[in-house]
């Protein structure tokens, strides 16, 4: 059963999970900007005469740009791409929601628009309905990623701020690279961010009935190369049995190529590997063990430097080892 208290007896345990990412494929991570470039053969080139002059975006010059941040160093702003920790959990939140939820919640769970004001209560009275049914599976995403709803009443309030909280780092190129224009570097091409090798894709978009060229000529959008790097941490507190298994069904999905990220992922985009994965549990060690830890063996490592080392009782669990936990889903 539900319960939005989820801290009533405060923080017992917290699992500290780290994944290094490899794109397998080209990641599309948008901002919603467009930026403009110039072609340098005006005539229609395939994308072959493209160069990267940054200017303002055009009705036929304009290319969706790739999601990036500023950071100070050395008194100085500097730019660098890195995927936002929100498209990571935005991608796991809809793969629990499409996978574990039943069938018949999961349009009534969707929210409704601003403009639909008067649906509020009856999407109350839905949400209601879906975390009181044990069956219905709704209560572990509300329970992981929290949930916003405001029935004006304090008591009755089924909003929390979930157990799950996610950074990410920024990739990991170590040199500047231009941007690859169909697979082809060009020297003048290392503009705006340049922490991550970026290509520009040019696609010929073809029309379903008659197998032509669409009118409107060429498609272009920016994605990271495939080889970026980039990392993943993940608190997770108060972990449950089932909050290990589904971290290890996250692991298959996304070795699989099922679990993807980012945006295009119908045309390929967004498949990536984990690579280093860890995971660490500290527990209080007056608080009564969970079942599931019985398959784990406490590991406290005098090389730790975590705030509760020595505090509270390290497990290092490996990652192969949370697949027997899958169970705790059902």
């Amino acid at each position: 059963m539900y319960s939005n208290q989820i801290y009533a007896s405060g923080i017992q345990s917290v699992l500290k999970v780290h994944w290094k990412l490899r794109c397998e494929t080209p990641l599309a991570i948008r901002n919603g900007l467009s930026i403009g470039y110039q072609d340098s053969d005006q005539r229609k080139s395939r994308g072959m005469g493209l160069r990267f002059k940054w200017q303002p975006p055009s009705d036929d010059r304009e290319v969706s740009s790739l999601h990036y941040g500023y950071k100070v160093v050395d008194d100085k702003v500097e730019s660098y791409h890195f995927v936002p920790p929100s498209s990571i959990r935005g991608s796991l939140r809809s793969w629990v929601i499409n996978h574990l939820v039943h069938p018949s919640y999961r349009d009534e769970i969707t929210p409704p628009e601003k403009k639909e004001e008067a649906r509020t209560k009856e999407y109350q009275a839905k949400i209601q309905k879906a975390l009181t049914d044990p069956k219905s599976g709704y209560s572990l995403v509300a329970s992981l990623f929290g949930q916003a709803l405001d029935t004006r009443n304090e008591g009755e309030s089924l909003s929390n701020a979930g157990r799950l909280q996610i950074d990410t780092t920024s990739f990991s190129q170590a040199k500047a690279m231009p941007i690859a224009i169909n697979g082809t570097l060009e020297d003048d091409g290392i503009t705006g961010p340049i922490n991550a090798s970026r290509q520009m894709t040019v696609r010929n978009p073809v029309d379903r009935m008659t197998h032509a060229s669409k009118e409107g000529g060429l498609h272009h959008f920016l994605e990271f190369c495939q080889g970026e790097t980039f990392e993943v941490h993940m608190t997770l507190l108060n972990p449950q049995g089932s909050d290990m298994g589904l971290l290890s069904l996250w692991r298959r999905e996304i070795e699989d190529g099922l679990l993807r990220f980012g945006a295009l992922s119908s045309i390929g985009r967004g498949r990536v590997s984990i690579h280093e994965p860890g995971y660490r549990l500290w527990r209080n060690p007056f608080v009564k063990e969970p079942e599931w830890l019985k398959h784990f063996e406490p590991n406290n490592d005098e090389s730790f430097t975590d705030a509760l080392a020595g505090l509270w009782t390290a497990y290092i669990l490996p990652a192969t080892s949370l697949d027997q936990l899958i169970s705790y889903l059902q």
